[in-house]
């Protein structure tokens, strides 16, 4: 019992080590108990080869992974369709699977068809199956109660292969079909003509889909989830039928659909439900738009916006979010040109902001100082802000001394003295991004090792004047250190920077020359 207690805490690399060290261990690791969900995300091949050995003989082929249901083999590259085959007659209560990035074919999908999956987690990225294999998902006996589908990346799907789809999945509430430029809209028509249940579709960076796919969609299914990503070809009239037939929508990207006008948030200012906004690239937005969504029902409910790369909104704006949007957690202005500091004042107001992404305004350090008057603020991205200097950073550390992520890469006139009140004031810091700032020393990171018992993610890449000292800090003060980035670190030696890496999870080092030049 004491074992199978430590063995619950494992993860399956370690319970597959642990299942070849004697035959009592082996019999606990194969506990049913153990494997009711699994995810392997390894890639180095070797390991990769072995893990799917290990676990064909040891769990799938003995029927040791009966009550398995979410199975992840995601971007495992020695996966065939041979072993999958094995995998799924050892695994027959599998309700979720992941074969993202995987070189399966058009056998698997034969095979997976004879199994009542409900959510095929992904199939994204798979390019090695054509439409015949979703032709098998029509004619098997599986496969009819999905409700969740992704395909994205699957270039060669074409509108024969979205029918099939259409034909075998009827069921399916959620599809994602991101990163395809040959997507049509006859693809989308097919596809929503029998799938009548879809309340959530993804359609990141597809081109050349029309006003005639979306008005399409509106007619036959109502969405209470829409992401479009790229697309300038929609225009206004799409999100006015969608808002017009979706009235439960709650999340809506349309980033980047250079189309889009004041006109269009005027249609998702009339929706009652909507909390997630993301119009980042919407080139035309103007302030009058976003007065239509702060005046809209929708306004108190709104907990994240994204208004991103949207150059026309100015000061206004910000004021009146803070004003209506008493609930808004998340709030990205990146690139916002014309905000200034009197904008970032108004911020001090929004009493449940959580974060805030101000990569590349042209705010000075007495709009940081005043955004600092927000106690409920935990995340801070400030890239590329290149007005800010160390007193900024003093003063708005001394009011946000909750602080848990702050992001000041690229803000090339901090120095060690920013850091020092950082890693004085804001003890809990768990996240600290300072890449491409070239006047830190090892003295800053030293600094930091005052929280290292909090610090979890950090990222000096680009910093030229770092050592081998700042790995050796970290490695002496930092255990809960999880994620470090020293790429483009020239004094920094290959053999300092190998001692941290058995001590994360995600290690990154380079001596090369950064791709740009500081200026």
């Amino acid at each position: 019992n004491n074992l199978l207690q430590v063995f619950q805490s494992l993860g399956v690399r370690e319970l597959l080590k642990c299942a070849q060290v004697c035959r009592s261990w082996r019999a606990i690791a194969q506990v049913s108990s153990l494997w009711t969900e699994v995810t392997l995300k390894i890639h180095t091949f070797d390991v990769i080869k072995n893990m799917i050995r290990i676990l064909l003989v040891f769990f799938f082929v003995k029927g040791q992974c009966r009550n398995l249901q979410e199975l992840d083999l995601s971007e495992c590259s020695h996966l065939n369709d041979e072993n999958m085959k094995l995998i799924l007659e050892g695994c027959r209560s599998l309700l979720h699977l992941n074969l993202a990035f995987t070189h399966i074919t058009n056998a698997t999908i034969r095979v997976l068809s004879r199994y009542k999956l409900m959510f095929l987690t992904s199939l994204a990225y798979c390019t090695s199956f054509s439409d015949k294999g979703l032709q098998y998902l029509s004619t098997g006996k599986g496969c009819h109660r999905l409700t969740y589908l992704d395909l994205s990346g699957c270039s060669q799907i074409s509108v024969d292969g979205f029918t099939y789809v259409a034909e075998a999945c009827s069921t399916l509430q959620q599809i994602v079909l991101d990163n395809l430029p040959t997507l049509t809209d006859i693809c989308v028509q097919v596809l929503v003509s029998k799938c009548r249940m879809l309340t959530a579709i993804s359609l990141l960076d597809s081109p050349y889909l029309s006003d005639v796919a979306f008005k399409t969609m509106a007619e036959v299914i109502s969405l209470t989830k829409i992401q479009i990503e790229g697309n300038n070809r929609m225009t206004d009239s799409s999100l006015k039928a969608l808002c017009r037939s979706s009235l439960k929508l709650s999340e809506v990207q349309m980033s980047d659909c250079t189309r889009m006008t004041d006109a269009s948030l005027k249609s998702l200012g009339s929706l009652t439900k909507l909390c997630n906004l993301n119009i980042s690239g919407c080139i035309k937005v103007t302030d009058i738009g976003i007065h239509y969504i702060i005046e809209g029902a929708s306004a108190v409910k709104l907990r994240e916006l994204d208004l991103s790369y949207c150059p026309k909104l100015t000061d206004l704006s910000l004021k009146r979010i803070t004003q209506k949007c008493s609930k808004l957690t998340h709030l990205s202005v990146c690139f916002c040109e014309n905000l200034t500091d009197n904008g970032f004042e108004c911020l001090d107001n929004c009493a449940s902001l959580v974060s805030l992404d101000i990569t590349g305004c042209k705010i000075h350090d007495k709009g940081l100082a005043a955004l600092g008057t927000n106690h409920s603020l935990r995340k801070l991205t400030a890239s590329e802000c290149v007005f800010i200097t160390d007193n900024g950073i003093k003063m708005f550390c001394q009011k946000c001394n909750r602080l848990e992520l702050l992001d000041v890469c690229q803000c090339v006139c901090l120095s060690d003295r920013a850091i020092k009140a950082l890693s004085f004031f804001c003890r809990t810091i768990a996240t600290v991004r300072i890449a491409g700032c070239p006047k830190l020393t090892d003295t800053a990171v030293k600094y930091l090792t005052r929280v290292g018992h909090f610090l979890k993610e950090l990222d000096v890449s680009d910093c030229p004047l770092l050592t081998d000292r700042t790995p050796s800090f970290l490695l002496c003060s930092c255990p809960q250190l999880r994620s470090i980035s020293m790429l483009y670190c020239k004094n920094i030696s290959k053999q300092a920077a190998l001692k941290l890496q058995h001590r994360v999870q995600h290690w990154k080092h380079s001596n090369d020359d950064a791709p740009y030049s500081q200026d």
